[in-house]
């Protein structure tokens, strides 16, 4: 019988990758991105291109917030209302609309646009899976102390080794969060916690040392450190205004050298007498050598996918779709404002949530495993429209302000103009627009995890006849003539639905797989589900639930029902 730690949940889940990209007509044979650029114009003018515009009419089927994005220090953070109405903004819409998009169209996954390739870091010091990674990484017996320091004339880093002591004083480790005590118990030596993390009883000393003695950190590894944003607790480089290390004068009397500007203890492992990474406690955590990169297993290559051919590629071309802003059918009734609540969300360094994981928790991928894929697309399932998105009262040092979403069941209507696509171009903008059977039912804004964002997008499809135009200035009514007819969509989307049949027989079924992730993740009748909350809940670390901490390893999109 499982235990109730085995299966994890959480209020998004993914899908999958595809083994391969459909590539857009446009890319044909090009060796080069020249040639992509010549075999671009030639398609846009192409004869029987068409343009127009697709009205779309957005109800918010649960409270909805989508912020300014500015913290100018008000205690409420406004929607986003740059008019003084509160509207959907275009580039929400274009960006919620495009990852969509790139699900459906089997498009490039991208470094830089679709996700921040970079080496992740972790530790492990109380058992488990990642325990003999990290053992291998980060052998005890081979860590030292020292104290790292800054010298103003090289303008650069070194470690000096030192001794320490370890002192158990469970009640004294319980009172302090990650705390630096400089010329404790003596002059010259510094009391480092690093925090009261469950049942944690010791904190070491560190002794004074030769200032002379001295270990090269190189500016690679200063970055490795850097790097890490997702490190809690003391950060060694903070900023003056943050750190707890000792500046200017204070370091060189410290140190008694006033070359010395900057010092502060660590923990370090060397090789050949150069250090090779370094952090606060004896257990800090280290880089994974392989890359978030690593892990887009065949989707990451430079082909001309329909994502490209739509929405732009920077370096060679701009996008052929214009986003306009949404704008209410009336005055929104928004919801009282009040403090979101916090959720502790795991980040990818959670690897049994965020890589694929065909073997159980005794056997666990990690960001090191060869071979092994990202889950995919990270989407969040809708949840009921009286989710409980109100938290308490921030404590002093929480910086959260109030929010003040629009209410469900507000409309706004906005739309997006296209030029001179091709049939099976504009087929595969309004499959995504009509995945929920003629409608999309989608998440946007903040809050998703909370239960805000959840909207219906209802399309209609106006194309222009430039001809018909032409022919004339005023319409029967005696109006000015846009020559725009409302056009039935189906027609186009079966054209973009045969471009599918290019695909290979391997990343067809794999497409597939993840066009019906996709459309289970977009059910807006999950809902119904009594239990559905307790299926999607975020998990908690502490308070008798040990799923997070014991690495339960969350189900793929499908088995969630």
């Amino acid at each position: 019988m499982a235990k109730d730690y085995d299966t994890a949940t959480a209020p998004y889940n993914f899908v999958s990758l595809p083994q391969g990209v459909l590539t857009s007509p446009i890319e044909g044979n090009a060796m080069s991105d020249a040639e992509r650029v010549e075999h671009y114009r030639a398609h846009i003018l192409a004869k029987g291109r068409l343009s127009g515009r697709i009205d779309l009419e957005i109800k918010t089927l649960t409270p909805v917030f989508v912020g300014t994005g500015v913290d100018a220090g008000d205690a409420v953070e406004n929607f986003f209302a740059p008019t003084g109405i509160p509207v959907i903004p275009g580039s929400s819409l274009r960006g919620m609309i495009k990852n969509l998009f790139k699900i459906v169209t089997c498009s490039a996954m991208r470094a830089g646009e679709d996700y921040h390739d970079q080496a992740l870091y972790f530790r492990s010091v109380a058992g488990g899976a990642l325990q003999s990674v990290y053992n291998k990484r980060v052998p005890r017996e081979h860590t030292e102390a020292g104290y790292l320091i800054h010298t103003k004339t090289e303008q650069q880093y070194y470690i000096c080794p030192t001794d320490y002591e370890t002192v158990r004083d469970r009640n004294a480790v319980q009172k302090h969060e990650s705390k630096i005590f400089w010329d404790q118990p003596k002059n010259g030596w510094a009391t480092c916690y690093t925090g009261k993390i469950g049942n944690k009883k010791h904190y070491t000393v560190h002794q004074p040392c030769l200032w002379q003695e001295r270990l090269p950190v190189s500016a690679e590894v200063i970055a490795a450190y850097q790097n890490d944003k997702a490190r809690e607790g003391l950060n060694l480089l903070a900023d003056r205004k943050t750190s707890q290390a000792k500046w200017g004068n204070d370091a060189a009397a410290f140190t008694n050298d006033p070359e010395i500007d900057f010092v502060i203890p660590c923990f370090y492992q060397e090789e050949n007498g150069s250090v090779l990474h370094f952090g606060f406690g004896r257990f800090y955590r280290i880089s994974y050598r392989m890359s978030v990169s690593d892990h887009v297993i065949d989707v990451n290559v430079p082909v001309v996918d329909y994502a490209d051919a739509l929405f732009g590629r920077k370096e060679l071309w701009a996008s052929r779709l214009a986003f306009t802003d949404a704008l209410p059918e009336e005055q929104p009734q928004m919801d009282t404002p009040d403090f979101p609540k916090i959720l502790i969300s795991p980040k990818p360094t959670a690897v049994q949530l965020y890589l694929e994981q065909k073997h159980g928790r005794e056997r666990l991928a990690h960001w090191d495993s060869k071979g092994v894929a990202i889950r995919g697309y990270k989407l969040y399932w809708h949840q009921k429209d009286d989710a409980d998105w109100r938290g308490e009262k921030p404590k002093e040092g929480d910086e959260r302000r109030k929010i003040q979403p629009v209410k469900k069941g507000t409309k706004f209507f906005g739309s997006i103009r296209f030029e001179r696509l091709s049939e099976d171009e504009l087929g595969a903008l309004l499959k995504v627009l009509c995945l929920c059977g003629g409608r999309l039912l989608c998440k946007i804004g903040k809050g998703k995890s909370l239960g805000l964002g959840s909207i219906e997008i209802t399309p209609r499809l106006f194309l222009i006849d430039t001809e018909d135009s032409y022919r004339s200035a005023f319409d029967g009514e005696g109006g000015w003539n846009t020559a725009e007819r409302e056009t039935e969509m189906n027609a186009y989307i079966q054209v973009f639905e045969r471009e599918l049949d290019r695909l290979g027989k391997d990343v067809r079924v794999r497409y597939d797989k993840a066009q019906k992730e996709l459309a289970h993740l977009l059910r807006w009748d999950h809902t119904k589900d009594p239990k559905w909350g307790e299926k999607i809940a975020q998990m908690t670390i502490g308070q008798g639930d040990k799923r997070f901490q014991e690495r339960a390893i969350l189900p793929t999109t499908l088995d969630v029902k």
